[in-house]
């Protein structure tokens, strides 16, 4: 396998004909294929055009008012657990909780309701986190384990079922769970008028005007449930980390923040996303800094070389090789980003516009062309808001400042730990929020 750290062969690895590799074998989410293994591009795009719809930019903006309320929500519910009592707390989990019950909402109808119980529902983050480490290991160790999950061993503990009691297979149960009660609410006609991605699943059509395979859509919600919030999660604690360690960018980006709340820019109780964006381009470079060192996958995404190959700055890959590139490595690229590229300084991304453009094309926190993350416009949504408003509320105040956090990656998948941290209501634009 090549691991490639020039950001920009990205176009030339990760174009819309790149088959993926081997290295996504099924088994460590279930025996389904489900988007994320489909390795050929053509059934790729085929099965992503059919549910691809309800993750557009123009259809999460028709529910921002859905991620308005959790964030509310989670917002009222730090305030009075910890702001009010001056309680210490671990800010990791609460990225994640706030994530979960959105994508929870958006997905399925409601929150799970990991806000309200202050703790890991079901133990959905920690099976997501355990099941990595066999994700990991079956696409690192191909095709020995192509093989091997086919035999009796193999298949009872590499591959999931929702008879497993750890790992990837408690998400299975609350999948199923889920959808059973969803078949049932349609069987006794208790419909809602909103539209949810599981909704979404369950109407669509082939070009033949055939109903998805249910173990198809099982599939796919499947990965709703797994990468929908953790991931998010990630970024928004990448966020915290490193606003709160790096002098001078917390502070600059308060003032604009609270210049923009003082103008009458900025809606209350939870901003706008277009107002984010019209308005607050510091907090937005913060949000795409951090991303850029701590991407939530920090794994290498294998496909195969296509015809006629591939030149490498003078070497050649033949076809059917396998080439990758991880986006820790390509996002510290000083070739890109300059001999400061391990800095946090979001002042990168308001210098130069060519640059920036630069940073956006060869960007790949969320893949790369034609499989980029279904995901992405829900997490940006999330992430223009709800650290935004956990800024304006709250005044954070870490407990140790030599640990602000520690990063964690299982399987290809990042996550921070132990955010320890109090948290007091702040004076906002004038006056106390």
């Amino acid at each position: 396998m090549l691991l490639v750290s020039d950001s920009k062969k990205l176009p030339e690895i990760y174009h819309r004909n790149a088959n993926k590799s081997d290295f996504y074998v099924t088994g460590s989410f279930g025996e389904t294929e489900a988007l994320l293994n489909m390795k050929q591009h053509k059934v790729h795009a085929r099965f992503r055009k059919l549910i691809a719809g309800p993750y557009s930019f123009s259809n999460i903006k028709k529910m921002e008012y859905l991620i308005d309320a959790r964030m509310e929500h989670w917002l009222n519910t730090l305030d009075g657990r910890y702001a009010k009592p001056g309680k210490p707390f671990d800010f990791a989990p609460w990225a994640v909780y706030m994530a979960y019950d959105i994508i929870s909402e958006l997905g399925f109808g409601a929150p799970l309701g990991f806000v309200e119980a202050g703790s890991d529902v079901s133990g959905l983050i920690k099976g997501f986190h355990d099941g990595m480490t066999v994700f990991g290991l079956l696409g690192r160790l191909h095709p020995f384990t192509s093989w091997f999950k086919k035999t009796y061993l193999g298949h009872k503990y590499l591959v999931a079922k929702p008879s497993d009691t750890k790992g990837v297979g408690v998400l299975m149960k609350v999948r199923d769970r889920l959808l059973t009660q969803r078949l049932e609410d349609l069987k006794q006609q208790k419909t809602s008028e909103r539209v949810d991605l599981l909704q979404t699943f369950l109407d669509a059509r082939t070009e033949d005007g055939e109903k998805l395979n249910i173990d198809y859509i099982k599939a796919e919600i499947l990965l709703v449930l797994l990468a929908g919030a953790d991931t998010t999660g990630t970024s928004f604690q990448a966020m915290m980390y490193y606003i709160l360690g790096t002098p001078g960018v917390y502070d600059t980006m308060m003032a604009e923040i609270d210049n923009a709340t003082c103008k009458g820019l900025l809606s209350s109780p939870v901003v706008q996303h277009s107002e984010v964006s019209d308005h607050l381009p510091y907090y937005i470079a913060c949000m795409h800094e951090a991303m850029r060192l701590c991407p939530s996958a920090p794994n290498i995404f294998p496909r195969l070389v296509s015809e006629p190959g591939l030149d490498l700055h003078g070497k050649f890959a033949p076809p059917g090789t396998e080439i990758t590139c991880n986006p820790w490595l390509l996002h510290r690229d000083k070739a890109m980003y300059g001999e400061d590229a391990e800095a946090f300084r979001p002042e990168r991304w308001l210098e130069d516009e060519k640059k920036a453009k630069d940073y956006i094309k060869y960007n790949f926190t969320f893949g790369y062309g034609s499989r980029v993350c279904l995901g992405k416009d829900v997490a940006t949504v999330e992430l223009y808001k709800g650290p935004l408003e956990f800024f304006r509320r709250f005044t954070p105040t870490l407990i140790d400042k030599s640990k602000r956090g520690k990063f964690v990656i299982e399987g290809g998948v990042g996550f921070w730990e132990d955010m320890n941290m109090t948290i007091s209501r702040r004076v906002r634009a004038g006056k106390l929020d």
